[in-house]
């Protein structure tokens, strides 16, 4: 149920509260419009809680009142996970029934300020750059939906859910892990260490991971720098290897074809999931992309486009690469795989593919 509530001539539309607890609480509860009559001023704050002063939180443009919608509620935010010492990376659940989310930032004992808008339910993650390093950060997301004309919002209040931007890296068992202020292992760190001259990459066939290692100097390669889900061959050959040839598009067996390739040994490769069509990229056969994280191949590595360029990109020259057989996904567990629908003919990750899926709404 909605309440429209008349405040300095101007009407606004309630629909549903955030109330989030601190760093890393994420339940939060709902509270109704109806309920929220006495707390209009929380529309018109500059800290989500319930205050006079001047509003940077949203209201509505205009005097039409839409029904209630209990779809527009709660934003979770999932977790804030540090990208460098200048940026933050927050998540949260998708909702394709939003036309969109606002994020909103305070720094510890200041006001809290607009920082970016997401447009569409199918975004679940914002990167919020430019921060100071050793900053605590307090972030809390407002959905919005568009009713017959009339734009609604999900009212926060609380402090938000916080984050300090700090990291510290120690030894465990012969690796060097970085830690957040919270003490929880940073599972993507090439942003705070930054782009290096070497990697290795270690694929375990069993646990279908490639986790990708940097140099710690005269220790070796003892840092794990982030970890890619892969579809491995039902059988791999183990060992130690060095990377061979590139190619930006490459033709596989069975009339099927890959974006970027890069030779392992002999006909073994690390390339995309395959395509049906040659330099096609909207070609994707999904059912082949939807075993990601199985032993599926014929003997080669198959990647994410995003993880296959990232290799591409990065792994220049002859890259060690170590496969093996463990039990033990590695140091940053296993990834998850979003599974796609059969009509869905492009790679999500494929950094082409952003225009289509905005126009689709679906990530």
């Amino acid at each position: 149920m909605t309440d429209k509530v008349k405040k300095n001539g101007r009407k606004i539309l309630l629909l549903g509260s955030l109330i989030c607890g601190m760093a890393g609480v994420i339940p939060c509860t709902v509270v109704h419009a109806t309920d929220m009559t006495s707390r209009v001023a929380a529309t018109e704050s500059a800290s989500l809680q319930q205050t006079s002063t001047e509003s940077t939180f949203p209201e509505t443009t205009t005097e039409q009142s839409p029904k209630s919608d209990d779809n527009l509620s709660v934003v979770k935010i999932k977790s804030i996970d540090i990208v460098s010492k200048k940026s933050m990376k927050l998540t949260w659940d998708k909702n394709k029934k939003m036309d969109g989310y606002i994020i909103y930032r305070k720094v510890e004992n200041g006001d809290w300020k607009k920082v970016g808008t997401c447009k569409g339910g199918q975004k679940t993650s914002y990167t919020d750059k430019g921060l100071t390093y050793k900053k605590t950060y307090a972030y809390a997301v407002v959905a919005y939906q568009t009713k017959n004309g009339t734009k609604i919002y999900s009212v926060p209040t609380g402090e938000g859910t916080t984050k300090k931007l700090s990291f510290y890296s120690k030894y465990k068992k012969g690796l060097k892990y970085y830690y957040d202020a919270d003490g929880n292992v940073i599972k993507d760190v090439e942003g705070i260490i930054g782009k290096q001259k070497s990697y290795v990459l270690k694929v375990n066939t069993s646990a279908c991971v490639v986790t990708v290692y940097a140099k710690d100097g005269k220790k070796g390669y003892k840092i794990p720098v982030k970890s890619f889900l892969c579809a491995p061959g039902k059988t791999n050959k183990t060992g130690t290897f060095y990377t061979g040839v590139t190619h930006r598009y490459w033709i596989l067996f069975y009339n099927s074809y890959s974006q970027w390739t890069k030779q392992i040994h002999g006909n073994i490769l690390f390339h995309t999931s395959p395509y049906t069509k040659y330099r096609n990229n909207k070609s994707l056969d999904v059912k082949e992309y939807n075993k990601m994280g199985t032993r599926a191949s014929h003997g080669c590595i198959r990647l994410q486009c995003v993880n296959m360029k990232w290799i591409y990109d990065n792994c220049k020259g002859k890259t060690k690469v170590v496969i093996y057989e463990s039990k033990n996904p590695g140091p940053f567990g296993k990834p998850e795989l979003e599974k796609l629908p059969s009509w869905h003919k492009w790679d999500p990750t494929d950094p082409a593919s952003a225009k289509w899926c905005k126009k689709k709404g679906c990530h």
